[in-house]
């Protein structure tokens, strides 16, 4: 069969802040699937090709990706394909769990729910006439006018056990993204996160259990990107690389056995930099640049109500390892809490510059389907244009805080972080190129009045 994966144009976000990143998900699944069939990869973040005018009709099955901010987006590529005479499939967090609408608009075929990559494959055995539709797991479907769902797939256990990504089926250079000046590619060295937070939909997604994959398997996976690839630089896109500190020293010792002059970036939590400064010892000895923290917010009790186990003083100490051992800090923050007030995000707000790392990331609390919070505010919500849930939109009616009122914090934290002299000096690559983009859409967001409950 002919087969297309279709990686959706972002818009707004990560592409247009200077994250330009390979679909490693859609790679996992074209692996998957090579021996056997005709895969392509089409990541309209990066050609130049139009979606719109995009000939669909010369595959067999299109599978499109969806998570929630581009969903509308993805259901008009569904709307192509189908008309091009292709069987849609559409799987990624939005359908995963709001599956209803998609297949009931009678352009998508097939929902794949959660992990796909054998889900997928069973899928393609089904419509080649292999096997009957029950074999299918994790499957959404159609029939007679009603909506079929067959249980869920097990997750994967052994990732060992997955073809590595086929990342020859992507330009990889045409991602731009870099670590301190070097070309950068990502790499994924485990799946599924036990912290189950409310605002985020990954423990439902990828499981509350963590699937580590083995050091010597992703080993031989940095030696391909290092020697195939030749990249200098790769970011561990894990939800957290070093929920086992063992693991996360292992791995960065046989980094500096191998003698792989690697920059490498990953995502960790404040209490394990807190609890493991050796592990940050060895890591930034072989090569970490950069790490990713979620600090959320300034004020105590507002991490008490996202149920962080860590504190205010913790992330002071956490950034004060790091900056010990030379590593550079991107700082997620919060604002618009369900108990936030007007204090608690000025709190955050002087948190962030206290702190001072290298970057920031500010975005809104946004109740993505799938989460504990989607449940708990569903009928606070201000609207259902799923375009809007990017975390630069204000998506629910707070008690204490306005709309317009919310914006004008995010615009402050913004600008009152990076437009400080030394932060814009430190930062103006990045400011010129990500900033003003991100300050129009803030701006813009200042004086709307379209929000209606």
């Amino acid at each position: 069969m002919r087969i297309l994966f279709v990686n959706p144009p972002v818009g707004f976000g990560y592409y247009s802040m200077g994250l330009s990143r390979p679909p490693l998900g859609l790679a996992y699944m074209a692996s998957n699937l090579t021996n056997d069939h005709h895969v392509e990869i089409e990541d309209f973040n990066i050609n130049k090709k139009s979606w719109k005018r995009f000939p669909y009709g010369g595959y067999d099955i299109v599978g499109v990706s969806a998570d929630t901010a581009r969903y509308s987006t993805s259901m008009k590529i569904a709307r192509l394909a189908k008309a091009a005479g292709a069987a849609v499939v559409m799987g990624g967090p939005h359908v995963s769990f709001f599956d209803e609408d998609a297949l009931l608009s009678g352009d998508v075929d097939y929902i794949i729910r959660n992990e796909g990559e054998y889900a997928f494959r069973s899928l393609v055995r089904y419509l080649s006439h292999e096997i009957p539709i029950d074999d299918v797991g994790g499957l959404s479907y159609l029939a007679d006018g009603a909506i079929v769902r067959t249980p869920n797939e097990a997750f994967i256990t052994d990732l060992d056990s997955l073809p590595l990504p086929a990342r020859e089926l992507l330009s990889l250079r045409s991602y731009k993204e870099k670590i301190d000046g070097r070309p950068m590619t990502t790499m994924i060295t485990s799946r599924g996160c036990p912290f189950n937070c409310n605002f985020c939909s990954s423990s439902q997604f990828s499981g509350v259990r963590w699937r580590p994959r083995s050091v010597d398997g992703l080993l031989e996976e940095i030696d391909l990107i290092y020697r195939k690839y030749d990249y200098r630089a790769i970011n561990f896109i894990d939800d957290n690389f070093t929920l086992n500190p063992d693991r996360a020293a292992k791995i960065s010792e046989r980094i500096i056995a191998g003698g792989y002059d690697l920059n490498w970036e990953a995502m960790s939590h404040v209490e394990t930099v807190v609890k493991n400064p050796g592990m940050v010892k060895v890591m930034a000895k072989s090569g970490l640049k950069w790490m990713f923290l979620g600090f959320e917010s300034g004020s105590q009790e507002i991490l008490n109500e996202y149920g962080k186990k860590s504190t205010v003083e913790d992330a002071k100490k956490a950034v004060d390892i790091l900056h010990e051992n030379k590593v550079k800090i991107i700082g997620a923050f919060i604002l618009g809490a369900l108990g936030d007030n007007e204090r608690t995000m000025r709190e955050t707000i002087r948190f962030a510059k206290a702190l001072n790392p290298s970057r920031v990331q500010f975005s809104l609390l946004t109740p993505y389907p799938g989460t504990k919070l989607f449940e708990k505010v569903k009928e606070k919500l201000l609207t259902k244009n799923w375009a809007m849930y990017s975390g630069l939109h204000p998506t629910i009616k707070l008690d204490k805080i306005t709309p317009q009122v919310l914006n004008r914090f995010l615009f402050k934290a913004y600008a009152g972080f990076y437009l400080r002299p030394p932060k814009a000096i430190e930062n103006y690559p990045y400011i010129f190129r990500t900033i003003p983009s991100a300050m129009a859409l803030i701006f813009t967001n200042l004086f709307s009045r379209g929000y209606k409950i």
